[in-house]
């Protein structure tokens, strides 16, 4: 007799703890932190898996769906360790890459440091063709064959496993960058090839370019990932993963495979995704909330506006800013890890420099010996002494490495430890403003919901300094990534520069346009529109939904205007110019329900504040003037005294 398959598991690595999360269509819910002992990360998940499976006495053949949210394209992209890529560009553009925007993030730095890191793509490796399209897709200039096969062939011997190929206006006509790639491919079949028309379909040719070329350095070691990750599933009897990327959603392996820059945000995505399972599921027009997850290095912050996750074209890592759909996350230099310093001037700096998890805080005892976020917070006695997993800390050496803080700040230990913490905060809340009022969201009529190993410590906090009475934490917000790769849907997008006007005579381009992503959409999927549209002669563009069925010029303009309004505070009498069309269809999972059973999570006792509370996967401090109490779901809620007035609603009906 066959075994039922009815278990859906979702995993999510970090940089200290693999998280893994089990539901059944029964209504069980499991879940296991495991430390990570491996530096290979497919050999990490899938050891993890095999702990949790065991423990968690789970039959790989009963087993229907594994899901999996992973940080290894942003460490890639951080750490940069990478072999170089080759370019191929149009003759005159090799240099495009370091030109660049010319911006000046620093006005006093003379000479400012390039946009984009030479050795990722050095002028050696930079190769240029004849051969051109105009603005309008007209080609001008034929590709030389000859050429192109010389080239190709130079490239193949090169020794690179990855290469870029930008050429001018492939949004416009594709045809040489598509020609470009089948004689790579001819020449060197094994080359890992991405073509900009495909990584980005906007104009603008530093942004795509730089992509295009970044998409091509991961490409490699994602697909060595991918392959191993999943013949390693194949081997212990478990179907193959779905992926989450940048924007939340789920891709199949090979899709990934084709464009991995798309999981350069997945880990922050998957959290967003467990935060967006928690928000109410009755409100028609829930309230914002503000999302605060802190790890081991960053607390990301992330907004759910109308019920949905906010969204972005252009992430900030490492020092690029890179055009990519992602979930709209501003990462903070504030983390269990960060390392604290008194600079000569006698002030406190916490972060950007982190200690990671190896050999990770100075309490982990694992040879680490500078302060950190997490050496304060145990010297405060917020943290208990046993970590999830088994990763004991040290509060004798936790002391010791704060030594240093307290002499040269000229107070006692806890003193030092406290204003540590106090920086923590500030930094978060800080962060936290200015993401949100980017939006033209205020934070303090917004709900506060946190998550990660060391949200729930620093959310009432920061509360405070946002003008704030309420925090959310959801239930096992320790795994809520892994959780979150369970609710995330699997999701497919077709997208197409438009580069028009919005007027009546453009508006039959912009319904063929319509009508030819509809035609490659799945049956029976329902799509969801948006327009990208800036006014003319701005170029920072606004993305905004669309109803085909229904907008007219006038209704779209009017929306655009809005938008526009909200999120910058004006609007202009300018002509609205359209810049991209984007059509996604969505598959949900039956698999997770919007509510986790309440057994699932321990019974946490109403605390009034100050009090430290730990529970399996995560621990939160209650501060003085707050208290917390729990709902039915197992979420807790942190409110400040005499705000408690009605009775505790569910995390699922609050936010």
């Amino acid at each position: 007799m066959s075994a039922t398959v009815s278990w859906s598991i979702g995993i999510d690595v970090g940089g200290t703890y693999v998280d893994v999360v089990a539901v059944d269509g029964a209504g069980r819910y499991l879940r296991r932190k495991i430390p990570r002992i491996d530096a290979d990360p497919a050999l990490s998940v899938l050891a993890a898996l095999d702990d949790a499976l065991q423990a968690m006495a789970i039959e790989p053949a009963t087993v229907g769906r594994v899901v999996h949210g992973s940080t290894l394209v942003t460490n890639m992209l951080l750490e940069r360790k990478a072999p170089p890529v080759a370019v191929v560009t149009n003759r005159g553009f090799a240099d495009l890459l370091l030109v660049g925007r010319q911006n000046r993030s620093d006005l006093y730095t003379l000479t400012p440091t390039p946009q984009t890191p030479q050795a990722l793509f050095p002028d050696a490796l930079r190769f240029e063709i004849a051969g051109r399209c105009a603005a309008n897709g007209v080609e001008i200039e034929p590709l030389d064959p000859a050429a192109l096969a010389a080239l190709a062939q130079t490239i193949a011997t090169s020794g690179v496993s990855a290469v870029a190929v930008c050429l001018l206006h492939a949004v416009r006509n594709p045809a040489h960058e598509i020609a470009v790639g089948q004689a790579l491919t001819a020449a060197k079949p094994d080359l890992a090839i991405s073509l900009s028309h495909v990584v980005d379909v906007a104009s603008g040719e530093f942004e795509r370019f730089l992509a295009t070329a970044l998409d091509a350095y991961v490409k490699p070691s994602s697909r060595q990932y991918l392959a191993a990750l999943g013949s390693g599933l194949l081997a212990r009897g478990l179907p193959q993963p779905l992926i989450v990327t940048s924007d939340a959603g789920l891709r199949k392996p090979a899709m990934v495979a084709e464009r991995p820059l798309c999981l350069a945000l997945a880990g922050p995505a998957a959290a967003m995704s467990g935060f967006h399972l928690q928000r109410t599921a009755s409100d028609d027009q829930p309230a914002p909330c503000i999302s605060v997850e802190t790890g081991g290095t960053t607390t990301d912050i992330g907004l759910i506006e109308h019920g949905d996750i906010v969204c972005g074209r252009k992430i900030e890592i490492g020092g690029l800013s890179v055009s990519l759909r992602a979930t709209d996350i501003l990462s903070v230099p504030v983390g269990g890890g960060s390392i604290v310093q008194v600079n000569q001037a006698g002030a406190l700096r916490l972060g950007p420099q982190s200690m990671g998890s190896q050999p990770g805080p100075a309490a982990y005892g694992r040879g680490g010996t500078l302060p950190t976020l997490t050496d304060a917070l145990l010297v405060l006695n917020r943290l208990p002494t046993m970590l999830a997993g088994g990763l004991a800390l040290d509060v004798a050496v936790a002391r010791q490495a704060m030594h240093g803080i307290a002499g040269a700040l000229g107070c006692d230990i806890e003193a030092a430890a406290a204003a540590v913490v106090a920086a923590a905060a500030a930094t978060i809340a800080e962060g936290v403003k200015a993401h949100a009022y980017r939006h033209g969201i205020d934070p303090t009529g917004a709900r506060l919901i946190a998550g990660g190993g060391g949200g729930g410590q620093h959310a009432a906090e920061v509360a405070e300094l946002l003008g704030s009475d309420c925090v959310l934490i959801p239930a096992d917000a320790g795994v809520v990534s892994a959780l979150g790769c369970l609710a995330a849907p699997e999701t497919a997008a077709v997208e197409c520069a438009l580069d028009l006007g919005l007027d009546t005579a453009k508006w039959p381009a912009v319904m063929a346009a319509v009508q030819a992503i509809t035609a490659q959409a799945t049956p029976q999927a329902g799509i969801t529109w948006s327009l990208e549209a800036v006014y003319q002669g701005q170029s920072s563009p606004l993305e905004f939904s669309f109803h085909p069925e229904r907008d007219d010029v006038t209704a779209l303009a009017q929306r655009f205007d809005q938008a526009h309004e909200r999120v910058r505070g004006h609007a202009f009498a300018r002509t609205v110019h359209l810049l991209r069309l984007r059509g996604q269809w969505t598959t949900r999972s039956a698999a997770l329900q919007a509510t986790m059973p309440a057994s699932a999570t321990a019974a946490v006792p109403d605390r009034s504040g100050p009090a430290s509370l730990f529970t399996e996967t995560t621990s939160l401090w209650v501060p003085a003037g707050w208290q917390c109490r729990q709902a039915a779901d197992g979420s807790l809620q942190m409110l400040r005294t005499g705000q408690i007035q009605a009775p505790l609603h569910a995390l699922k009906g609050a936010a």
